[in-house]
């Protein structure tokens, strides 16, 4: 566990509540349970023992009004899968300039998806997370600032947001730098429907293993083709489009987030899906299907010449490994229902199947109890 959090959480938990502003506390969390139903295949991170630290996770978050326009807001968020440590989702000030417009400063959640601003809130949608093959943003947080915009067109409410930011994230092998990171968010809410879209921007470096064949082109003839495999200040871009219908009686939704990282091996990606669900009193059942699609960029890689040298052909497959990795459609579906047999807590279960090319379709079970507090 890293020293700064644990100083930083100390330091939260102590300080006493007299002392300025009160403090209101609230939390939410998952206690998932996941089991794929293949002995050979992981899907979703899940093998064929059932295993229940994966999908879990708790978060505490702190709210403070400091008084004349000025609040404070603490997320932070323990997830089963990093060993429980805990981590700032949200650390960030608040200022109204007036009632439909402020700014905020500090760390803070961007909105890529549609259900995005409470992401990490499984009480608040039918899903026990929104499908992975889809929202696969490696990141969902930046430190930087926002500046949010609410006000009413007749009986449609508009909420427009632009962030500015900066964000370092590890993988479980690499490392990455984000900067320059602009977001332009746009909402509109009128009567049952929701309509909400948003675009994207920043530069990205950072590692993705393939140090050795970046270097093994570089000395090449084809010097470009390693350039395409190194991810250093490349500039990616992505636009989501998404709607909602929830009457409390039938839920629909559709999301399309088609992006591109420029000329880097990582590609385009193209995910979309479409959910619909019926609620019987307490009860709601649910289906969705939807499709991951990658395309990798392989402008140069592919007019490079075959058959001229063996070195260069061994150097040619072992990249064409890489590409071949990182070009794929996968069709996915779900179903599930969700049960609200206390105020606060739901239990949820699910089945989703997704088709991979090399593997055929596989499948994995999950259930959960998610609560707000």
């Amino acid at each position: 566990m890293k020293k700064q959090t644990i100083l930083a959480a100390l330091a939260l938990s102590t300080v006493p509540l007299s002392a300025g502003a009160e403090i209101n506390f609230s939390g939410f969390g998952s206690v998932v349970g996941g089991v794929a139903l293949d002995d050979e295949v992981t899907v979703r991170r899940y093998s064929d023992d059932i295993e229940f630290k994966q999908g879990s996770f708790f978060a505490l978050q702190a709210y403070s009004d400091l008084t004349e326009g000025l609040s404070a807001t603490v997320q932070l968020r323990a997830r089963g899968s990093d060993d429980w440590e805990p981590d700032f989702t949200w650390a960030y000030l608040s200022y109204e300039i007036d009632p439909s417009w402020r700014i905020q400063a500090g760390r803070q959640r961007i909105p890529f998806y549609l259900y995005s601003d409470y992401l990490d809130v499984s009480y608040a949608y039918h899903w026990i997370s929104p499908p992975s093959e889809v929202y696969k943003a490696p990141f969902d947080s930046i430190d930087g600032i926002a500046t949010i915009h609410n006000f009413s067109v007749g009986d449609a409410l508009v909420d427009m947001r632009l962030y500015f930011g900066q964000e370092d994230f590890e993988t479980t092998t690499n490392s990455f730098e984000i900067s320059n990171i602009i977001s332009a968010v746009a909402s509109v809410n009128y009567g049952w429907w929701t309509f909400k879209t948003s675009y994207t921007q920043f530069d990205i470096t950072g590692e993705l293993g393939l140090e050795p064949l970046v270097q093994a082109w570089s000395n090449s003839p084809f010097p470009l083709v390693g350039s395409d495999l190194d991810v250093n200040e490349d500039e990616y871009s992505g636009l989501e489009v998404g709607v909602i219908y929830d009457n409390q009686d039938w839920l629909f939704l559709a999301e399309y987030i088609p992006s591109s990282l420029d000329k880097g091996v990582i590609g385009d990606y193209g995910p979309w899906m479409i959910s619909v669900g019926k609620r019987f009193g307490s009860t709601m059942f649910h289906a969705t299907v939807g499709e991951d699609k990658v395309d990798a960029y392989n402008e140069n890689f592919k007019n490079v010449p075959r058959g001229l040298d063996a070195g260069l052909d061994a150097l040619i497959g072992a990249t064409q490994d890489v590409i071949d990795s990182n070009t794929y459609t996968r069709p996915f579906y779900s179903v599930g229902m969700r049960w609200d047999f206390h105020p606060s807590v739901a239990f949820k279960v699910e089945y989703t199947n997704i088709d991979y090319e090399n593997l055929g379709n596989q499948g994995v079970i999950q259930t959960a109890l998610v609560t707000v507090f």
